[in-house]
C-alpha cells in the first residue's frame, strides 16, 4: 500500500467511480440520453460525447458548465473560483465578452453544473442539444446496474487491502448515492461490513467540508492524518486539499499535480500495489 495511505489514520472513500471502475453504466446513461434529443441532433450529440470522453474536448471534467449561456468555465484547481471561460466550441472568451461580474456569480447550483466525474459528462453534453428534465434516464440507469445484465467492474485487490487495514485505520464512506442504492452496490461489490461509518446523500460539493470536519471530530484526527480518495475532483480532492488533508485523485488526466499532499493515479490499485 502506497505511503500516504500507510501513514494515515483515516481513510475517505468516495463509491461510484471510486470502489468501482468502467464507463459502461455512463455509456448506457448516453444511449437513454439520445433518446431526449431532436433527431437532427442526436449524431452531434454522441460524437461530443465521445470527444468529451477522450479528452478532445473544452469540456473536461472538473470545469463548470453554464446552461443558461451554454460556456464552459475552468477553475483554480486549488480555491476552486473561476478563471477562464470558454464557448462550447473552445474558443476563449475575453472579460468583456462575458456578462458583468460573470465570474463572481459562478456556484454549484443551476443553471450551473459541475462536472465533478463521468456521470456528468453525458448529462452536459445532452443539455447543451437541448435536452432537460432527464433524471428517469439517470434512475434508468442506476435500475440497470442492478440487473444481471450489468458486470460491476471490480478493482482487484481492494476488498483484500480493506480488509488488511480495517483493525489500524478508520475506514469511511462518503457518498451522494441514496442508502437503498449504497447497500446493493456494496453487497455487490462484496464490501459490505468493511466501512466504520457510511454517509449516504453526501450533499457533495456543498456539505463535503462540514463532513471532513465532523469525520475529524468524531475519530479525534487532524487533517493531515486523513486522506480522501475519489474520481470528483471538486466534489472530494479539493475540499481536501484546502483542509490541509491529503487526497488520491482517480483520473485519465494524470499529468495534474497541484500540491505535494495529492497522489494522482490511473487507477486505484495503483494504491494498493
Amino acid at each position: 500500500m502506497h505511503n500516504l495511505l500507510m501513514n494515515s489514520k483515516v481513510l475517505v472513500f468516495d463509491l461510484d467511480g471510486t470502489l468501482y471502475d468502467g464507463t459502461e453504466h455512463y455509456d448506457y446513461y448516453a444511449k437513454l440520453l439520445t433518446n431526449e434529443i431532436s433527431l437532427e441532433k442526436r449524431d452531434s450529440f454522441l460524437k461530443d460525447y465521445k470527444k468529451i470522453k477522450d479528452y478532445d474536448h473544452a469540456l473536461t471534467i472538473g470545469k463548470i458548465y453554464d446552461s443558461e449561456n451554454d460556456l464552459i468555465i475552468s477553475l483554480d484547481p486549488i480555491t476552486l473560483k473561476p478563471i477562464q471561460v470558454f464557448t462550447w466550441e473552445g474558443q476563449l472568451l475575453s472579460k468583456d465578452e462575458l456578462p458583468e461580474n460573470y465570474l463572481e456569480k459562478i456556484n454549484y447550483e443551476l443553471p450551473y453544473i459541475p462536472v465533478g466525474d463521468g456521470w456528468w459528462i453525458p448529462l452536459v453534453a445532452s443539455y447543451h442539444y437541448g435536452a432537460r428534465d432527464v433524471y428517469h434516464c439517470y434512475d434508468r440507469t442506476k435500475e440497470y446496474m442492478a440487473t444481471k445484465e450489468f458486470n460491476i467492474p471490480y478493482i482487484r485487490g481492494l476488498k483484500e487491502a480493506l480488509e488488511k487495514v480495517k483493525d489500524s485505520k478508520k475506514l469511511v464512506l462518503l457518498t451522494n448515492s441514496d442508502r437503498e442504492d449504497v447497500t446493493r452496490l456494496l453487497k455487490l461489490l462484496n464490501l459490505n461490513d468493511l466501512f466504520h461509518l457510511e454517509i449516504t446523500d453526501g450533499k457533495k460539493p456543498l456539505e463535503t467540508e462540514n463532513h471532513f470536519k465532523n469525520i475529524m471530530n468524531k475519530f479525534n484526527v487532524m487533517p493531515h492524518e486523513i486522506v480522501s480518495i475519489g474520481d470528483n475532483f471538486i466534489n472530494e480532492i479539493s475540499p481536501a486539499l484546502k483542509l490541509g488533508m491529503h487526497g488520491v485523485y482517480i483520473t485519465n488526466q494524470t499529468t495534474i499535480q497541484v500540491s505535494d499532499s495529492l497522489l494522482v493515479v490511473k487507477k486505484l490499485e495503483e494504491v494498493f500495489e
